[in-house]
């Protein structure tokens, strides 16, 4: 039985944050605001203003999802009460009406919501060097991918990406029902280590939850940074 490599998504494969400020940038530009810095961070801040005062963030299939990530995230059909549903589906243009407010814009926020969850999905592409990485762990490791968020987004991202047949085990936070890093992620991580698999190491950028999936599960980690990215992830292997 291969040992098992488990992977993070966001940041670790596929660039998340830095891809919410560009694909908001061009939001901007396409509706002739001022697509500076400022500006970005002004969209920004209104939709984590809306966003943390919704009271049913706190639901189990959404509350590790960050506020730029419910610009674009699908709640219609995630296993939640229709009282919850209700009150998260059309968060993405009320962010978006707040932010134009903020930037003295009168554009349909409706038209800016829609821009930005076009552009957004066009910017999922694997970080350089991924698929390689990838294709070179999978011949002598099985590959897991486990991350945080709502299930419809990060299974949407893992297909956008074009990786999703690259890992024999998903875990998404919403699914498990626990926030990775903590000691009921790690134990349907531990469940599903059947027929003697092994963990050869965790790889992910947050030294959290990432790191708190390592230690909870005893396994060795190795942090995806701006100076150690994933394409070189092969190199920290140990198995025999």
């Amino acid at each position: 039985m291969s040992p098992v490599v488990i992977i993070d998504l966001d940041d670790c494969l596929i660039p998340d944050g830095t891809a919410a400020r560009a694909a908001i940038a061009a939001v901007l530009d396409e509706l002739a605001i001022t697509a500076d810095e400022q500006a970005v961070d002004t969209v920004l801040a209104a939709a984590r203003r809306e966003w943390r005062e919704n009271r049913q963030i706190t639901h189990r299939e959404v509350e590790r999802v960050a506020s730029w990530e419910a610009l674009w995230a699908d709640f219609h059909d995630l296993p939640m009460p229709p009282e919850v549903v209700d009150a998260l589906v059309g968060n993405d243009v009320r962010a978006w009406r707040l932010a134009l407010d903020d930037l003295g814009s009168s554009v349909d926020a409706q038209v800016a919501a829609l821009a930005f969850r076009r552009l957004r999905r066009a910017l999922v592409v694997p970080f350089p060097g991924v698929e390689q990485a990838l294709e070179s762990l999978g011949e002598r490791h099985e590959l897991w991918l486990a991350t945080d968020g709502c299930r419809s987004l990060q299974r949407a991202k893992i297909a956008l990406s074009g990786l999703a047949d690259r890992f024999a085990r998903v875990f998404v936070s919403g699914e498990v029902g626990h926030p990775k890093g903590t000691a009921g992620f790690t134990d349907a991580v531990r469940a599903a280590l059947t027929d003697g698999r092994t963990v050869c190491f965790v790889a992910g950028d947050s030294e959290t939850t990432d790191l708190l999936l390592a230690k909870t599960g005893g396994w060795p980690f190795v942090r995806i940074t701006d100076e150690v990215r994933f394409a070189g992830a092969a190199a920290f292997c140990r198995c025999p």
